[in-house]
C-alpha cells in the first residue's frame, strides 16, 4: 500500500486529475488480489500529462514497454496522441490509462467513481460496481476471477 500512497499523494500534490482502477481498486474494496503497478485512469490532455510528468520527474520515469526503456518527456507531451502510458519510475509501474473498457474515459470514469476518503474528495477509486464492469469487459481470466471476489464482497456489504 505505501507505493500507492506515495505516488498518489505526489499527483495530488501537482493536482493531476486521474482515478485509481485496477488492482489497488479492486485491494481497497476488501479483494485479496495481488497487483505490481497502480493503474489510473486520466485525462490524456497536454495539461493533465504535463502536471503528471512534474510529479514524478524526480523518480525517473520511463516507457516500460519500450525495447530501450526511454525516458518520459515533455516533448512527447507536447507531441500528443497518447491513449495510455505505461511508466516504470523509482517507486514502481504507473499505468496512465486513457480509457477504461466498459466504462469510457476519464469523465465516464469521474461519473461512476467515488472518494475514497471524505477528507480527500480528490482522491478517486472506481465504485465497486464499477469496477466490476471494468473487470468483467477486460475478459482475461484473472480479471474474470477477480470479478467473482468483488461480486462475493458485494453480496456480503447488502
Amino acid at each position: 500500500m505505501q507505493d500507492l500512497e506515495r505516488i498518489t499523494r505526489r499527483l495530488i500534490e501537482h493536482r493531476v486529475e486521474f482515478i485509481i482502477t485496477g488492482g489497488w481498486a479492486a485491494l481497497i474494496h476488501g479483494s485479496s488480489l495481488t497487483t505490481q503497478d497502480v493503474d489510473i485512469v486520466c485525462p490524456m490532455s497536454v495539461d493533465n500529462l504535463t502536471k503528471l510528468l512534474n510529479a514524478v520527474a524526480e523518480l525517473h520515469p520511463v516507457h516500460r514497454l519500450t525495447p530501450d526503456k526511454l525516458p518520459f518527456t515533455r516533448e512527447q507531451i507536447q507531441q500528443g496522441g497518447f491513449k495510455n502510458l505505461y511508466l516504470s519510475t523509482d517507486w514502481g509501474q504507473l499505468d496512465c490509462l486513457g480509457e477504461i473498457k466498459g466504462l469510457g474515459n476519464y469523465s465516464q470514469c469521474l461519473a461512476v467513481s467515488v472518494a475514497l476518503q471524505p477528507e480527500t474528495p480528490e482522491l478517486r477509486i472506481l465504485s465497486l460496481d464499477a469496477l466490476i464492469t471494468a473487470k468483467r469487459s477486460m475478459g482475461r481470466p484473472r480479471d474474470l476471477h477477480t470479478v467473482l471476489e468483488l461480486e462475493a464482497i458485494r453480496e456480503k456489504r447488502k
